[in-house]
């Protein structure tokens, strides 16, 4: 007996960086998705299989007797969901966790999609039901004894899919219900390190402590009007209150010419607004763009270095595949 199971990666709309100082965020399920296999089998411990580890030839084997010692970087996350997962169960035989998903992640949320699927997967197969919220709480805590810092909204939209309002650790979720979004993803061609600019964004509260929450609070305040302007499918005022939020994260030192460039390619060539998705340095942007001017959108951003990413967002989240 086998057991698939799936998550998809996110695209942070509205509330980056904000978000992990419990301000609300809008984030919406990329249909990326990264997917977990879990058997059982005949030996006495955890086996996981990787593409990387595939690669070199090589399985993990995991030991749930001996949790010490650092994991390495291929599987951090599957093994902080292993430990999360078996913290209050005992493993009765082995398991074999086989993962696949695309080889380019363009900084869509991977690692929780990935932690999220093998919490599912192990649940599944040890005929275990665990709620949506359930789920969300033991993948949270395991990308947090990985990465130390984040505010879950990740973890929140593998789990739940669709588009999310969020607030830092689930103390608010909600699934809104939206007309399909119009907007066009493109990525910088540079993955980068969440954690390194959420530390910068620290460093920078740390030194000018009143006016980076007041920076948070408008960010706020643009947060809910695009939560009541996506409901309402105002096409044209939520790329005016995503141009607002990117002159916010500018602020912080977060945007480089990889983003810069392709977000006023958009703007120049037809887009309601742009900015960039997420911690910024890298990764994606996306451009809210009406259906006559998306191609023209689309090639601007390529000839300013970004690569389309065409993924349908909005996109269900975890779950069980056919066998």
């Amino acid at each position: 007996m086998s057991i698939t199971a799936s998550a998809p990666g996110k695209l942070v709309l509205f509330g980056d960086h904000a978000a992990v100082y419990g301000y609300p965020c809008l984030v919406t399920a990329v249909d990326l998705r990264f997917y977990v296999k879990a058997e059982h089998s005949d030996q006495s411990y955890i086996q996981i299989e990787t593409p990387e580890l595939r690669s070199q030839g090589t399985v993990r084997h995991i030991q749930l007797t001996n949790q010490d010692g650092e994991s390495p970087k291929e599987t951090a996350f599957m093994e902080a969901a292993i430990k999360e997962f078996f913290k209050n169960r005992q493993l009765k035989n082995g398991i074999r966790l086989t993962t696949h998903g695309p080889l380019v992640t363009f900084g869509l949320g991977s690692s929780s999609a990935i932690t999220v699927a093998t919490i599912k997967a192990l649940a599944m197969l040890m005929d275990i039901e665990l709620s949506s919220r359930q789920i969300f709480d033991l993948s949270y805590a395991a990308v947090l004894s990985v990465q130390g810092a984040g505010s879950g909204v990740d973890v929140a939209a593998a789990v739940y899919g669709g588009t999310v309002y969020y607030v830092k650790g689930g103390a608010q979720l909600e699934i809104i219900k939206t007309p399909p979004l119009p907007i066009l993803i493109g990525y910088s061609g540079e993955k980068v390190q969440t954690t390194n600019y959420i530390t910068q964004v620290k460093m920078l509260q740390k030194r000018h402590m009143l006016k980076v929450n007041q920076i948070f609070s408008i960010m706020e305040a643009i947060v809910e009007d695009a939560k009541t302007t996506i409901i309402a499918g105002d096409w044209q005022t939520l790329g005016e209150l995503a141009n607002m939020h990117q002159g916010l994260l500018d602020a912080f030192g977060v945007v480089t010419p990889q983003l810069f460039l392709p977000i006023y390619a958009a703007r120049i060539s037809g887009a309601w607004g742009a900015k960039l998705s997420g911690a910024g340095g890298g990764d994606c942007m996306f451009a809210v763009v009406s259906t006559n001017k998306s191609q023209a959108i689309a090639d601007s951003i390529q000839q300013a270095g970004g690569q389309i990413v065409n993924l349908p967002v909005a996109a269900q989240g975890v779950r069980i595949e056919p066998s």
